[in-house]
């Protein structure tokens, strides 16, 4: 036999080996991904729930469609650091799971169901649309709540009308869900619709509408949510305030501070809490708010100056103190601002015996809180020379107050 038929029989020989070792390392291959397969289904039971979430998280890493069931079963666990990862593992398998899913939605204990929602909007798969459309009508809020995020995700316009029905549900959070699906779905005319909205029948559906306006972010919101102020319903009104106060935008200073003498103190407490957010911008139109004929506007005023700690306010608060139903709100603004600055002219209030005996009593009483040392003279002698008993008992309680701050 010549060299070159040799030479030509060992490379053939050598080829043979080569794909014979290739076969046994893919056998061999298979059979270790089969065995760590194997292995991350039993640790979905191990007893440490490190070792649970890691297997849950490697079988939807692992992309085969048999772990689907248990890591839906995995949706039932009691440690939620394993559930989040078997529904992100889930999530991670994609449309194979979707099937599973939508059963898990409908058949499944609740605490199944919600993580089946919000795994299916990760999958963001068209078939569950219809499923998640029902879903939004479940008795739980959680579920409601996960469905309409989902919804939202997947961008389905069929889900639209019943996502409108939804924003009037009495649970916040499922109305702020649905508003963001719809913004979502519908896009630039998401922002249209929410408007529209706000003169629905349903009250409900108009809370969540202005709700769901607040975090467009769209300046336009502005001016419709100003308009629901005057909604002949309270909740929608007070909505309408705190939601003003989040979009912070100057031009709701007036209306909000008109919102101060509402009917409902609902309203009138969110409209305290939205001009205290605006901050200093703010402020200016309050101290006149101040002078405001409408006493329920005054002490607005003068809740929303405290907490702002606007120190330009402390002149006009001391000023209000004159006026009987102002001195509880004025003093809390004050000691918020700045305490001591008012110290002295409280002082000459409780000396003034041109001033009535509620007012220096009131006075006394303000310096009790405010515990300054620079009071104690002029209790003292208030104690000492009073002749009203209800400002000697004033003076007492304050002096006693402010050795405790002392001792403090």
């Amino acid at each position: 036999m010549c060299r070159g038929m040799l030479i030509l029989k060992f490379r053939k020989a050598l080829g043979m080996i080569f794909i014979l070792s290739l076969l046994a390392a893919l056998a061999f291959s298979v059979q270790a991904s089969e065995d760590k397969f194997t292995q991350d289904l039993q640790n979905l039971s191990h007893k440490d729930a490190k070792i649970r979430g890691e297997a849950a998280w490697a079988l939807g890493k692992s992309g085969d469609t048999r772990a689907v069931g248990p890591l839906v079963q995995a949706l039932k666990d009691g440690d939620r650091n394993v559930r989040e990862w078997a529904v992100l593992a889930l999530a991670k398998m994609g449309r194979p799971a979707t099937e599973e899913l939508i059963f898990a939605l409908k058949r499944e204990s609740e605490l199944v169901r919600w993580q089946a929602a919000a795994a299916l909007g990760l999958i963001n798969d068209s078939a569950a649309v219809e499923p998640l459309i029902k879903a939004l009508f479940s008795p739980s809020n959680e579920t409601r709540y996960w469905a309409a995020i989902s919804l939202g995700q997947i961008k389905d316009t069929q889900a639209r009308e019943a996502l409108i029905h939804v924003l009037g549900n009495g649970n916040q959070s499922v109305r702020e869900a649905s508003g963001r699906a719809l913004l979502s779905i519908d896009g630039a005319l998401g922002f249209d619709s929410l408007r529209a909205l706000l003169k629905d029948s349903d009250s409900n559906r108009r809370v969540g509408a202005v709700e769901a306006l607040a975090r467009t972010g769209d300046e336009r919101a502005v001016q419709p949510l100003i308009q629901a102020l005057r909604d002949e319903n309270g909740k929608v009104r007070a909505a309408a305030a705190e939601a003003l106060g989040e979009i912070n935008d100057s031009r709701a200073i007036e209306p909000l501070i008109q919102a101060l003498a509402d009917d409902d103190s609902d309203v009138r407490s969110r409209a305290t809490d939205a001009l205290a957010k605006m901050g200093r911008p703010a402020s200016d139109k309050l101290i006149l708010a101040l002078e405001n004929e409408n006493i329920l506007i005054k002490q607005g005023a003068a809740e929303a100056l405290g907490e702002i700690k606007e120190t330009r306010a402390i002149e006009p608060l001391i000023s209000a103190f004159q006026i009987k139903e102002m001195r509880l709100v004025g003093v809390n603004a004050l000691l918020k601002i700045n305490k001591s600055s008012a110290v002295e002219p409280f002082i000459q209030i409780l000396k003034d015996e041109t001033a009535t005996d509620d007012m220096r009593a009131d006075a006394s009483w303000a310096l009790g809180e405010m515990g300054d040392p620079r009071a104690k003279e002029a209790l003292l002698q208030t104690l000492a020379t009073g002749k009203d008993n209800n400002v000697k008992m004033s003076a007492a309680r304050a002096l006693k107050q402010i050795k405790q701050s002392q001792v403090i």
